[in-house]
């Protein structure tokens, strides 16, 4: 039978926290000792059945560094980790990790066996989850300008009190900002031009504040930003080649009616 590994509080002399193996439900291949699995995540397993929870942490961190796994996999992992940060009394962590977990895989779930503590905590985080803030960068709609940054706003608990749209004319920055136009769950706001010319190429990336100015939300990040290639033609009468045209069109007209007028030379 394939199982997952599932960090739970079972009593042990001395209510010492422990790990124990429960069936997997999902039937991914996620066992401690399941062929495939990196040898990292085996490690950070087998030191948290250990009690050796610190080391744990490491591991995990080892092998969460490593982007190239399975979705479900790393879901479950982060998952595992989270709770060992709750079991060593760092909640924030904990809910953090778990949340992660639930962004890779939002149908995580654990076996109808689990501790109540650990479908506590598993609960406790989706409810958390599915409150927070959410922001979405949309496609652009028809007659939008070029430069148009539209964005969806979620906010069940009203929690958002800004939404600023970060910017910069290089991926790794500085970001200057804007504050986005919110209304009805959509956020709109036009991207300034970084070098101040009409075509440009920017990258920016979307946070949500709340009341004291914490990052609550976002949509990309200065890690990771999202591009905006901007190319702004120029009104005709603006175009010094226009001019430059026209005068020939001009002169060469000129010099044809000369041509054909009558009269004497």
């Amino acid at each position: 039978m394939n199982v997952l590994l599932t960090l739970v509080m079972a009593a042990a002399p001395g209510d010492v926290p422990r790990l124990l193996v429960l069936p997997d439900p999902s039937g991914g291949v996620l066992a401690a000792t399941g062929e495939g699995t990196p040898q990292s995540l085996l490690d950070a397993r087998k030191l948290a059945e250990a009690l050796r929870y610190e080391e744990a942490v490491v591991e995990y961190q080892r092998y969460l560094s490593t982007a190239e796994r399975p979705v479900k996999e790393r879901s479950a992992a982060l998952f595992e980790l989270g709770f060992i940060h709750l079991v060593l009394g760092d909640e924030a962590t904990a809910q953090a990790r778990a949340i992660e977990a639930l962004e890779l895989d939002p149908r995580l779930s654990l076996t109808a066996g689990a501790p109540q503590k650990q479908l506590d905590f598993l609960n406790r985080t989706r409810k958390a989850w599915l409150a927070r803030a959410r922001l979405e960068v949309k496609d652009r709609e028809a007659g939008d300008a070029a430069s148009l940054v539209r964005v969806s706003l979620s906010d069940p608990e009203q929690k958002v009190a800004r939404v600023l749209l970060r910017f910069s004319a290089k991926s790794v920055g500085p970001f200057a900002s804007v504050e986005m136009s919110c209304e009805g769950g959509q956020c709109t706001t036009t991207l300034p031009s970084p070098t101040g010319e009409p075509s440009f190429t920017a990258y920016y990336f979307v946070e949500a504040l709340d009341g004291v100015q914490a990052t609550i939300a976002r949509a990309a990040g200065a890690d990771a930003p999202n591009q905006l290639v901007v190319v702004e033609s120029r009104p005709w009468y603006q175009s010094p080649w226009v001019w430059a045209i026209a005068g020939t069109v001009i002169v060469g007209g000129a010099a044809v009616g000369y041509a054909l007028a009558p009269g004497p030379r």
